[in-house]
């Protein structure tokens, strides 16, 4: 199973782009989870003027993605 995690922030239209999207995207061994920018100091001070941002271990996906963005980056 792939685990991804989407920073997001409060308020945030673009991010809400990017849920609706991964709930579009349907794969049975992919999960996220959504965590807020302000929950870890190191993600504020790296992401802060760049969220949404789909994470998977090191690797890193900027906005703007699509579904064949986030498809591209899990292979």
């Amino acid at each position: 199973m792939k685990g991804l995690t989407l920073l997001t922030g409060k308020d945030c239209h673009l991010c809400d782009q990017a849920r609706s999207l991964l709930s579009e995207f349907s794969h049975d061994d992919i999960t996220f989870d959504e965590v807020d920018i302000y929950a870890k100091r190191k993600y504020l001070d790296k992401y802060w003027d760049k969220i949404p941002v789909l994470l998977q271990r090191e690797r890193e996906l900027l906005w703007p993605f699509d579904i064949e963005g986030i498809k591209d980056f899990l292979d």
